[in-house]
């Protein structure tokens, strides 16, 4: 239980950073049309900081961590989320580097970024995938 609140509280100040980061990097560029960089923070408070909390809830309700894959989900689910939301932070600052006439950016380099997202994404999938399985299983042992 102590590495989920550990991951909740850390994935809280991350978030933090990150809007203040969103904020004060495109005030000084100048820019204000939407990008995914305003959104990283979202993601971080959401992904990252509640659902830690709510697998905790869980796992004190139902012992997840006792679970055979506990250990599988938990570093499966902090992979995708870490590289989901790199490729965001990424796709975000280029597209305010673009937007301020400061970068153009490759069609392959765009396309890596986006592929490098796409797997973050599948990963983080797998790992939520796997969760349930987890929980599925905790619950019925529960009723035993």
């Amino acid at each position: 239980m102590k590495k989920l609140f550990n991951s909740a509280f850390i994935y809280l100040v991350v978030a933090l950073i990150s809007g203040v980061l969103f904020r004060e990097f495109t005030k000084i560029l100048g820019v204000t049309d939407t990008t995914a960089l305003g959104k990283v923070h979202g993601h971080l408070l959401t992904l990252g900081f509640m659902m830690f909390l709510i697998f905790l809830v869980l796992d004190k309700c139902f012992k997840l961590s006792e679970a055979k894959n506990f250990n599988l989900f938990f570093i499966l689910y902090h992979i995708g989320l870490v590289v989901s939301v790199a490729s965001m932070l990424t796709r975000g600052i280029t597209s305010v580097l673009e937007i301020n006439g400061s970068l153009t950016l490759s069609n392959g380099l765009d396309a890596a970024i986006s592929g490098i997202s796409g797997l973050g994404h599948i990963i983080l999938t797998i790992g939520l995938v796997l969760f349930m399985f987890i929980l599925k299983k905790q619950i019925e042992n529960q009723k035993a």
